[in-house]
């Protein structure tokens, strides 16, 4: 009994410690929206919502880490390139692939 009790107590430890997923609208208020404008409707930068949400995942993380676009040429706008940067709160780490599709995912709704 006290090592079901134990194992209780440590797999409820490790539960609460996993990390959430990552929310998108949250990194893109915090990284994009200066450029891209609130709710990705567009600003010094193209519009997001409605166009590069609806790219294939591959693509649209392709376009935030190197700045290659869906028929694989440089973006017009410049933008930063994320695979040699960090988001705000990534601590010097490139943006991860659940980060990018949170964003998207965001992106997405917004239409």
């Amino acid at each position: 009994m006290k090592c079901a009790f134990l194992t209780f107590i440590t797999l409820l430890t490790c539960s609460s410690a996993m990390a959430s997923p990552p929310d998108g609208e949250t990194l893109f208020q915090d990284n994009c929206v200066v450029c891209h404008g609130p709710r990705g409707t567009g600003g010094s930068a193209p519009k997001l919502a409605g166009d590069a949400s609806e790219w294939k995942s591959k693509v649209f993380e392709r376009a935030v880490l190197s700045g290659i676009d869906d028929h694989g040429k440089p973006l017009k706008a410049p933008m930063p390139h994320w695979a040699s940067a960090s988001f705000k709160s990534d601590n010097g780490v490139k943006p991860s692939k659940l980060e990018i599709d949170a964003i998207q995912k965001y992106l997405h709704q917004q239409k």
